[in-house]
């Protein structure tokens, strides 16, 4: 188990990945939060949540949003394998 930032990034069903980067891309921190939520790695589900949960309160100085998409991008490489 690492940090909360390390468990953020889970693993969703193959193509999700894609999906989850798109939402992240438009709805920063939503696609992180749909993945805590869809994920079946259920140790890493509440911090991924926590993580959308603040990417979206951050994203109105645009930190929350840059950290949204290098989210989504890290789901879509760990979903794709």
């Amino acid at each position: 188990m690492g940090g909360l930032l390390e468990d953020s990034v889970v693993k969703v069903q193959k193509g999700m990945g894609i999906i989850i980067l798109l939402i992240n891309l438009f709805f920063p921190g939503i696609g992180t939060l749909l993945a805590g939520i869809m994920t079946e790695e259920k140790d890493k589900s509440q911090s991924a949540i926590i993580v959308g949960v603040i990417q979206i309160v951050l994203s109105a100085c645009c930190i929350g949003w840059l950290w949204a998409i290098w989210t989504g991008i890290q789901i879509m490489q760990v979903s794709d394998n």
